[in-house]
């Protein structure tokens, strides 16, 4: 071989992408599985939802669904936690991000919106609700759902308290966020109507604010 061809192909290899190791060839088949799962339930919920259009739409082997997750149940779980997960990390990026002139009521509103009137929630809605025909999963997502969202109301709870409001009145504050945002959630199954969101995000928003005046 000359000393051209020896430089070209040392220069391919200094430039080639490193193989994966086995850990992330496995890692990243279970999120294309997480991620097809996660779609098809945000699309069709609980009840349209078919294990066999996972490894489809994922483009994986049935086989290597079933070797990360073993059953219907086990996927759907994985698949809430995994939302629940990337929901964590936006609250507290979210907290995090707060500055000491924050409007901490339109913070709060903003990541509620985008939990309770995004996909995500119709998608654990539809988990909670699967009623008799699967007890046992609908205990585990009762479970899995408050593990993860009641921390999350007493991180807000803690920041308007470290703001000065006393505990009784930022836990009304979350608490009242979060009905308002579930109930405009519910009631998009019926009709979606976003002057209607606005109106009253702004009503209660309004009346938070001169509470916690009220308070000061």
């Amino acid at each position: 071989m000359t000393k051209s061809g020896t430089q070209s192909e040392s220069s391919r290899n200094r430039h080639a992408s490193p193989r994966r190791t086995q850990e992330q060839r496995r890692d990243a088949t279970r999120k294309r599985i997480l991620t097809a799962a996660i779609s098809l339930l945000q699309e069709k919920g609980y009840a349209g939802f078919r294990i066999n259009e996972v490894s489809e739409k994922a483009q994986v082997s049935r086989g290597a669904q079933t070797h990360h997750f073993p059953t219907k149940d086990s996927l759907l779980l994985a698949a809430l936690e995994h939302v629940y997960s990337d929901v964590r990390e936006d609250t507290l990026s979210t907290i995090k991000s707060l500055e000491a002139d924050s409007d901490l009521i339109a913070a709060l509103f903003q990541n509620a919106e985008r939990f309770f009137l995004g996909p995500n929630f119709s998608m654990a809605l539809s988990l909670l609700n699967v009623g008799e025909g699967n007890e046992s999963l609908g205990r585990q997502v009762q479970e899995l759902s408050k593990t993860n969202r009641l921390p999350m109301e007493q991180e807000w709870v803690k920041v308007f308290m470290d703001r000065g409001v006393d505990q009784v009145l930022a836990e009304n504050i979350v608490s009242s966020a979060y009905c308002l945002f579930r109930g405009l959630a519910v009631r998009q199954f019926l009709t979606v109507d976003s002057d209607h969101v606005r109106q009253q995000v702004n009503f209660l928003g309004s009346l938070l604010r001169k509470e916690l005046d009220h308070h000061a």
